[in-house]
């Protein structure tokens, strides 16, 4: 009898360990005291890509507002307590607007850019991100009225400046937020809504 309850105190007691080794809660990572990397350490030199959905309202009367995807590659580089991205982006954005119910204007863009981003971390699990890019979109724009329609396409010089945050989701993976303002063509600028995420390779 004896001989028996050791054996299940022994069992129970393997059962427990194995159980605290093998934990499978998803906010294990936000517990404090929880040892991690720092956000900054964890970046150190890393190759990572991140897909984001963008909204852009544009100031212009005239052009509609472009909504779609944009994808980046991108190396991180450690430097003290901040770190910097450097990325190449792509994407294609779209959008339309009537005019008076008659005419209607079509256009999609697709950028290609090289970025430069300042990464300041504010906690173990969140960073300050502000940085700009730089590049050209390749945009065709459809005009028509009826059955008459009017197709132009174009490349123009293009700039963004970009601001937000960078929330820890897990080790490799970042929920991303942020504002874009991004201008190409002889317009003024839209001003983008940006959220996704980002992770390393």
């Amino acid at each position: 009898m004896k001989k028996n309850i050791l054996i299940a105190g022994i069992l129970s007691a393997l059962s427990l360990a194995a159980i605290s080794q093998a934990s499978n809660n998803p906010w294990e990572y936000y517990w404090p005291n929880q040892k991690r990397e720092s956000y900054s350490q964890r970046c150190d030199s890393s190759f990572g890509g991140s897909i984001k959905g963008m909204y852009a309202f544009s100031t212009e009367e005239i052009a509609p507002d472009l909504g779609g995807a944009l994808l980046d590659l991108h190396v991180n580089i450690e430097s003290g307590s901040v770190f910097h991205e450097l990325s190449i982006n792509s994407g294609v954005l779209y959008g339309s607007k009537t005019y008076y119910g008659v005419a209607k204007m079509e256009q999609t863009a697709v950028p290609l850019m090289f970025g430069y981003t300042l990464n300041v971390p504010m906690s173990e699990v969140a960073t300050f991100y502000l940085g700009g890019k730089i590049g050209a979109t390749f945009s065709s724009g459809k005009f028509s009225i009826g059955n008459d329609s009017i197709t132009a396409n174009a490349t123009d010089f293009t700039f963004s400046a970009l601001i937000g945050f960078k929330f820890a989701v897990s080790e490799k993976v970042d929920f991303v937020i942020g504002y874009e303002m991004y201008k190409f063509e002889d317009i003024r600028p839209h001003h983008a809504i940006t959220a996704g995420f980002s992770w390393m390779f």
